[in-house]
């Protein structure tokens, strides 16, 4: 069961959703357990609280017990309810069975406003000053422990963090392009490791016997985990094992370099260019700041690290990198539409 409380503005909530489209950003209050209710988030605007489990846990149950009816459906869509411009929401997702199938349904229960308004204050109270973005990151992402014994390692990644500005409050997100630079990954035929060398992709099948040593150098690599927030643009890298899919934020540098001294014990399979306006570049073409800017993404290239710049043109000029495209639907350079 999830549950999602909120203090919503209505006349706000009605216009996102049909006059202006896009999704609806409630800018009172939210609070949402995250992580199956390991840990609480209080958002109110753009400032972020950490709840305490014990605070979030008792919270959900004293709105609970606040609560006045329940009903299947959705957040009525509507300026003002029962003469009001604000509302609670609260909503609650459980499994339910509908013809043979188990489906996750959304449910409403009906609250006092003004009740959840001073209960919401009440709870901004307690939790303390709102956390920084370095702070928010941190508390979201904490990093696992490798287990003492055996683990199952799923896959050990370095590329380049990516977040979307403006970044919607309470929310971490990374672009559509795939940033990821390099990587181990197991599948069903065996373990795999891959490099991203300047504008290639070299894919390496890793041999069985290697898989213990590939384990203590992982174990090592953990021993000091590094913190989940990164600079939008920096280097990252982390390693996730078990079936639950638990992380550890690692230090970029270390994790590259393990998996090169993987893929040199490895056998190599397939090589492949990289698709520019997929992709993130690395190495000599691409910028300084080591990722290439994408039609969608709009990033600015480093002068000093570009290729030349073509001859000045009087026709027009993309909108994300600057270069000609007369008579072009796509920027040859960057990926981006024309027009866009």
């Amino acid at each position: 069961m999830n549950v999602y409380i909120a203090y919503r503005n209505l006349n706000q909530h009605f216009c996102q959703n049909n006059a202006c489209g896009g999704i609806p950003v409630n800018n009172d209050y939210r609070f949402t357990p995250v992580k199956d209710g390991i840990y609480y988030l209080l958002t109110r605007g753009n400032d972020n609280y950490a709840v305490s489990k014990e605070d979030g846990k008792k919270f959900i149950e004293d709105v609970m017990g606040k609560c006045t009816g329940e009903h299947p459906g959705f957040f009525p869509l509507v300026p003002s309810l029962n003469g009001k411009d604000a509302a609670a929401v609260i909503e609650i997702t459980r499994e339910v069975e509908m013809n043979g199938f188990t489906r996750k349904q959304p449910f409403y229960c009906d609250m006092d406003d003004g009740v959840l308004l001073s209960m919401l204050e009440d709870l901004r109270a307690k939790s303390g000053a709102p956390m920084d973005e370095r702070a928010l990151m941190n508390y979201l992402y904490p990093n696992a422990v490798l287990p003492e014994g055996d683990f199952n390692l799923d896959y050990v990644y370095h590329g380049i963090y990516c977040k979307e500005e403006p970044r919607p409050a309470a929310t971490i997100q990374t672009f559509f392009p795939d940033k990821r630079t390099s990587r181990l990954w197991m599948t069903k035929e065996g373990l795999y490791v891959e490099i991203r060398e300047d504008d290639s992709e070299k894919t390496y099948k890793v041999p069985g016997e290697l898989i213990p040593e590939i384990k203590e150098k992982v174990r090592e690599l953990c021993k000091e985990p590094a913190e989940a927030f990164v600079e939008h643009g920096d280097w990252e890298g982390y390693v996730r094992f078990d079936k639950d899919k638990k992380r550890i934020f690692t230090d970029p540098d270390k994790t590259l370099a393990l998996l090169k001294e993987i893929a040199s014990k490895s056998e190599f399979e397939s090589s492949q260019e990289v698709d520019k306006r997929k992709y993130y570049l690395v190495g000599k073409n691409a910028p300084g700041n080591g990722f290439i800017g994408l039609g969608m993404m709009g990033f600015a290239m480093n002068p000093a690290t570009a290729a030349p710049a073509p001859v000045p043109s009087n026709g027009p000029k993309c909108r994300f990198c600057g270069a000609d495209v007369t008579g072009k639907k796509f920027c040859s350079e960057c990926g981006g539409e024309v027009g866009k």
